[in-house]
């Protein structure tokens, strides 16, 4: 592996086809990231994290591993997000955002890892430690049907990197139980939210009919033949669905946006993302429930209760334990949960956002934090 030559295309089908919508996704084919080359952090100070390059951009569809350095960036340490398609280096949300390791520090950082195959970038730092993120269930990166060369998949790669992280993460305490074997002392950072991007907002005027909604991927696993039944017995509502829609469903969702009362929008940038909230009355969750959405810690999830919007979701494993969150198996229990849901008062509203509160990401980095302490990571040693 030379760079990224090649990422985009050894990615497996799900993965390769949101890579593909991503602007300039063809700069990862064959790009030499180069060498880290910043001088090493002094003694004493904390230490920088980078997040080696994968399909993932900053202003694009952010989740977990974006809110992670965001958080890590806010509690002072250097942070670097190396994207090849990026123009030129610049700054958000207190993270560099680089377009090669030469412009990461070459000893001391801290590797942040959640795609396996980019192990091969590891030789390239020295005294380096490494975080590995298990932040979905695996089998989504190995699909058979990908045409994804054996050697190449993430099953290939994952052994070794979780024998040699310093540090093994999982997002949901399904994929604890999955994965403990392999690492006793794995760690559970669940996924949370930056609360002071979202807010509650006042019902927007004129707005006739209570709007139900759902940002994030229209992909297989959402559950199109719930949300239909659900639509369709509730006329009085509008249902609006917020996000990008994969290939292998265009169809299903063509069919729910046919409904009278169902809006299919785009996917909205990052900072767009609160504001789509906000004109929500409920938000919802309508996931099938199977191996790879069990595993699932949903972000949105937070986001909608930060804003104070009730949430109705199918049963996943994390939803059903969060105060403020109402469960439904069928089309006739979700109806009954999402009305019961557009009649909640203050008082339980305001209570919503407290339980997002308490799953603040920075809240939810200070037990990463406080193991890197323990084992020496948190810091840069002395030479």
């Amino acid at each position: 592996m030379s760079g990224l030559h090649g990422l985009v295309a050894r990615l497996p089908d799900p993965v390769r086809r949101i890579a593909r919508r991503v602007p300039g996704a063809s700069r990862l084919r064959g790009v030499g990231l180069g060498r880290p080359s910043l001088p090493a952090p002094p003694p004493g100070s904390l230490r920088p994290l980078v997040y080696l390059p994968t399909w993932a951009r900053w202003d694009e569809m952010r989740q977990r591993p974006q809110y992670l350095m965001a958080a890590f960036a806010a509690a002072g340490h250097p942070v670097y997000f190396v994207d090849p398609r990026e123009p030129r280096a610049r700054i958000a949300d207190g993270v560099q955002i680089v377009p090669t390791l030469e412009e990461v520090p070459g000893r001391d950082a801290l590797l942040y890892v959640h795609f396996a195959p980019v192990r091969a970038l590891f030789a390239r730092f020295e005294r380096a430690a490494v975080i590995y993120d298990i932040l979905d269930d695996l089998s989504i990166y190995d699909d058979d049907e990908a045409g994804v060369p054996p050697r190449s998949r993430v099953s290939a790669h994952h052994p070794q990197v979780m024998a040699e992280a310093d540090i093994v993460t999982v997002s949901a305490p399904v994929l604890a139980e999955r994965h403990r074997h392999e690492r006793p002392d794995l760690l559970l950072v669940p996924n949370g939210v930056d609360v002071d991007r979202f807010h509650p907002t006042p019902r927007e005027p004129g707005r006739d009919r209570p709007v139900v909604g759902y940002h994030g991927a229209i992909a297989p696993w959402f559950d199109f033949d719930l949300y239909e039944q659900v639509a369709s017995a509730m006329p009085e509502a509008r249902f609006r669905l917020v996000g990008p829609v994969d290939p292998r469903v265009r169809d299903r969702a063509g069919r729910l946006a046919g409904l009278g009362n169902v809006e299919l929008l785009d996917a909205r940038r990052p900072d767009e993302i609160p504001a789509v909230v906000a004109g929500f009355d409920v938000g919802t969750i309508p996931f099938v429930v199977d191996r790879l959405t069990t595993a699932v810690s949903p972000l949105k999830m937070y986001e909608y209760l930060a804003a104070e919007v009730p949430v109705v979701a199918t049963p996943l494993p994390a939803c059903v334990d969060t105060p403020g969150v109402r469960i439904a198996a069928d089309p006739e229990r979700f109806v009954a949960a999402l009305r019961e849901a557009m009649a909640v008062g203050s008082a339980e509203a305001s209570g919503l956002r407290a339980v997002a509160e308490s799953a603040s990401w920075a809240r939810r980095i200070e037990p990463l934090r406080a193991r890197m302490a323990e084992l020496g990571l948190l810091r840069v040693r002395a030479t």
